[in-house]
């Protein structure tokens, strides 16, 4: 289940994960997809959500729900592959 929440001037999204820590999750962005990788297979990918930074992008980990938050773009974002480091929040 995946969700999205967009503020004046954040944007977040949540995706349901089957990982319990941070370590088992992989985000990686690219142009305006987002990759999510975790244990046993999991693989998603989404949208990057229009107008966000995705070199702002942080990403947390709570109770199997991965939150990705990324402030409103100034100007366009790169198109620069990145990984986004996972926090544990718990």
């Amino acid at each position: 289940m995946n969700a999205e929440l967009e503020t004046a001037d954040m944007m977040v999204v949540t995706i349901q994960v089957p990982a319990r820590e941070a370590g088992e999750l992989a985000v990686t962005v690219e142009g305006d997809v987002i990759r999510v990788a975790g244990p046993d297979g999991f693989r998603q990918q989404l949208s990057l959500p229009q107008g966000a930074d995705a070199a702002r992008m942080h990403a947390g980990l709570f109770h199997g729900i991965l939150e990705l938050r990324a402030p409103r773009a100034d100007s366009p974002a790169s198109m620069q592959p990145r990984t986004v480091p996972v926090a544990d929040l718990a």
